[in-house]
């Protein structure tokens, strides 16, 4: 069995026609006839089921066509990735990412791409879920991890992971062994100090606290993470964010993390290239690159929450 044969015979499969085939392969449709006469001679079995409305596969074909189809599509895989990691890619990727998600991702990602693509340029702007879907949608940006909290006109959206969003309490004002999951009727409470109603992550806590039926007492909003954690660890109140903006000080003992329980606090992370505009090699490698150190991150635990697989349902919605 040749690789030719192999290609014509699924496409054949997949339109149900010779005559749509020959054409889709641009090829004459007697010559396509023969290339998978030649497969099924060699086989000695049919693999189609001629009738008026073009070609249905005959059960030996069925099983040709799960083990081929797969076999085709490991070999398309296989040659991407040796072609990306073979060729030197060039030019400049650049990538966006909220402040929650940054002092995570960032450093970490532009390393590995620098070790992995040395003659290509990452940039990388840390700026909130709101900023970032306006310039992805106005093509400023090639790349962009944001939080989905509201739907934008032009881009392609990729799911990359539902964060689990933690109570944050300094360390100092929480009692002894006080670190164990919250119920979300807690928060009505306690103060806190937020980002402002354009954030991406205030939208989703806003959202799950009125579906709770439950008023905030937010006395201060900062679009600053850095400060707003500066403020919480001094005692000027609480706040909600994910665990992985805030890992470094619970694992210093300086501030507290809690689980809230409510299937309303959580964020869904994704992915997000301009719709108008080509996807670079290079963006690519780094979407890829995204990933894996997104499912690094959760299993050291520095991320909370579930990873959703590239080409799960969802995946490249035009938002």
């Amino acid at each position: 069995m040749e690789l030719l044969e192999l290609r014509y015979f699924v496409q054949v499969a997949d339109l149900g026609s010779f005559s749509k085939a020959s054409v889709k392969l641009g090829i004459t449709q007697p010559a396509l006839s023969r290339q998978v006469q030649k497969l099924e001679h060699e086989l000695r079995t049919s693999l189609f089921y001629r009738h008026g409305r073009g070609v249905s596969l005959t059960q030996q074909g069925r099983k040709l066509y799960d083990v081929v189809r797969h076999l085709l599509g490991a070999l398309s895989e296989i040659k991407e990735e040796i072609q990306d990691q073979s060729e030197r890619l060039t030019g400049t990727v650049t990538l966006g990412l909220p402040p929650s998600i940054c002092a995570t991702l960032g450093a970490p990602l532009a390393r590995r791409f620098h070790e992995n693509y040395p003659d290509a340029t990452l940039r990388i702007h840390e700026v909130f879920s709101g900023t970032l879907l306006e310039w992805v949608e106005g093509g400023r940006l090639d790349l962009a991890v944001l939080y989905d909290a509201r739907r934008g006109r032009s881009m392609l959206s990729s799911p990359l992971l539902v964060e689990s969003l933690q109570l944050v309490q300094s360390a100092k004002d929480a009692a002894a062994g006080d670190d164990g999951p919250v119920g979300v009727e807690m928060l009505a409470d306690l103060h806190f100090v937020l980002p402002g109603l354009e954030n991406g992550l205030r939208r989703v806590v806003d959202a799950a606290v009125r579906r709770a039926d439950i008023d905030l007492q937010v006395d201060m909003e900062i679009d600053s993470v850095t400060a707003i954690k500066q403020l919480v660890e001094e005692g000027m109140g609480s706040t909600i964010l994910p665990f992985g903006a805030v890992h470094r000080e619970v694992r210093q003992g300086r501030l507290i993390a809690r689980e809230i329980m409510s299937k309303d606090m959580h964020a869904m992370l994704v992915t997000a290239t301009p719709l108008h505009q080509p996807v670079s090699k290079a963006t690519r490698a780094l979407l890829r690159l995204i990933h894996v150190e997104v499912v690094k991150c959760v299993a050291n635990g520095v991320l909370k929450g579930k990873v959703v697989a590239p080409g799960s349902a969802g995946e490249d919605t035009v938002l």
